[in-house]
């Protein structure tokens, strides 16, 4: 009798309050009347069978959905092709290195004699004494028609050390240009496993959310049967409601991380890309069994910004040795073949050839040539300077992505039996609460612990790919090549 009277006040107090929180999780269970949810749920409950591309596309059309975006399929080879043809820092460089190019050729030149041409006439006419004392009156026309080449020679020696200078800045452009597009390239491996990570991310969320549908489904049939309590109703709503929150949370740092993909390919930062693979694959991209301190003298042979700053250190010493040919002498020839006269008594044969040599000593007294010289040296020793601090960089980027590697290595072997374990835990907490062995406490820790395996195995996944491609790219071996080293594609 106790237990009548309790249930009828159970429905005239509790289950009103109940059904005031019902519109605010019937918001979040909108999206299983959708024809994918009851196809996926379907496939879910084992009523449908499909193959893993069918099961992602389900997945992928749900996201894009709800993203209002038409996404834009690719995968990371694609993707590596197009950031080198349309990447905007890798265009910004090879600009660079063109000019530096043609200012090397310039400087080439600047050797040759400098020709030219030179056509003048005029007219005189008024009133002139001659000799100071007979007055006279002139209509002429003067005209002067003469070709002429100036030659510096050297320059004083200029000449040399500007070649030098070109030559070297030259080198250390095109060194630059190859290592941004190395740069490049690892900014678009490490945004590509950051948005492929996420878009597996979502979909253990999405199972996720499944799951606590199913499981509020559940509770509420065993309260209705007499069978539960509200307090597994109640509870199962807020992890439905909490399991939207992370699915949406989900969602909006998967459109950012298209945006910054994007950006780095340097296409339409609204395109919507999205990578078509299934599975993530830890991909060794060099072997753990290399010493690191063989990787660290690789990179110092083989990075390209070493080289350019090693050049960089030539082109700026070139700058400081030119100084000295301030006291040598300058060495002027000219030469010029013309034709000097009038129009009335016409044109005589002008020619002429001059040599000048002049010697200035230094400028400023030499004293404005040694404070300059002192002044380059000091440029010198801060580009040798940077080269080293470059190089205790590179060795402190090797070590750090070496044992993020080993690390996430590591970890992706034990959240694999992480991910095993919670996978068994969830079965046995649903067998022992139908059991009446177990609460629906134990299934919830269960489900949270299923869905924290998945993120943390994917999540170890990515970092160790993207380490693998970090290490790859301080040692200086990064390339179209070598970061596709063993790639599968898994797509539809």
């Amino acid at each position: 009798m106790k237990i009548i009277i309790s249930f009828i006040i159970m429905l005239f107090i509790v289950l009103p309050a109940y059904s005031g929180v019902s519109e605010y999780i019937d918001s979040y269970a909108k999206m299983f009347d959708k024809e994918s949810y009851k196809s996926f749920s379907k496939v879910m409950k084992g009523q449908a069978t499909v193959s893993d591309i069918e099961k992602q596309a389900l997945i992928d059309k749900d996201v894009a959905e709800e993203l209002n975006s038409n996404f834009i399929f690719t995968d990371l080879e694609e993707c590596i092709r197009i950031v080198i043809a349309e990447n905007y820092d890798i265009k910004i460089s090879d600009a660079e290195a063109i000019q530096a190019y043609w200012l090397n050729k310039n400087a080439d030149v600047q050797i040759l004699p400098d020709i030219g041409y030179n056509y003048n006439i005029s007219y005189l006419g008024g009133r002139y004494l001659v000799g100071g004392i007979v007055g006279t009156t002139t209509h002429e026309i003067p005209i002067q028609s003469v070709f002429g080449l100036v030659w510096s020679t050297y320059n004083q020696g200029k000449f040399f050390f500007n070649v030098l200078k070109t030559k070297n800045i030259y080198k250390a452009s095109v060194y630059n240009l190859e290592f941004t597009k190395e740069e490049a390239i690892l900014n678009t491996v490490l945004a590509y496993y950051d948005l492929l990570g996420m878009k597996k991310e979502i979909e253990v969320q999405k199972m996720n959310l499944y799951d606590r549908f199913e499981q509020l489904k559940y509770t509420e049939g065993r309260f209705q049967a007499g069978l539960g309590t509200l307090y597994d109703v109640k509870r199962a709503q807020a992890e439905l409601a909490g399991a939207q929150q992370e699915y949406t949370q989900a969602i909006n740092s998967l459109r950012l991380f298209q945006a910054h993909l994007a950006n780095i390919l340097g296409v339409d930062v609204f395109d919507a890309i999205y990578p078509f693979e299934i599975n993530i694959d830890a991909r060794e991209l060099i072997d753990s069994s290399v010493d690191i301190n063989v990787l660290y003298e690789t990179a110092m042979e083989t990075r390209e910004d070493i080289k350019s700053k090693a050049a960089e250190i030539q082109a700026y010493r070139a700058i400081r040795n030119a100084n000295v040919t301030d006291i040598l002498p300058n060495v002027t020839f000219t030469y010029q073949n013309g034709f000097v006269g009038t129009k009335r008594v016409g044109l005589n044969q002008n020619n002429s050839v001059m040599l000048d040599i002049t010697t200035a000593l230094g400028k400023n007294m030499l004293l404005g040539t040694i404070t300059q010289i002192k002044a380059d040296t000091a440029a010198v020793k801060q580009k040798k300077l940077e080269l080293a601090n470059l190089k205790r960089k590179v060795k402190e980027d090797i070590l750090n992505s070496y044992y993020d590697s080993e690390n996430a290595l590591k970890k992706v072997e034990a959240s694999k039996v992480e991910v095993e374990a919670a996978d068994l835990s969830l079965d046995l907490s649903l067998n022992n609460m139908k059991a009446g062995e177990a609460t629906f406490i134990d299934v919830i820790a269960s489900q949270n612990l299923k869905v924290q395996a998945n993120i943390n195995l994917i999540k170890n996944m990515i970092e160790y790919n993207k380490a693998q491609a970090q290490l790859l790219f301080d040692v200086g071996l990064l390339s179209y090549k070598s970061v596709l080293k063993d790639y599968k594609k898994r797509f539809y």
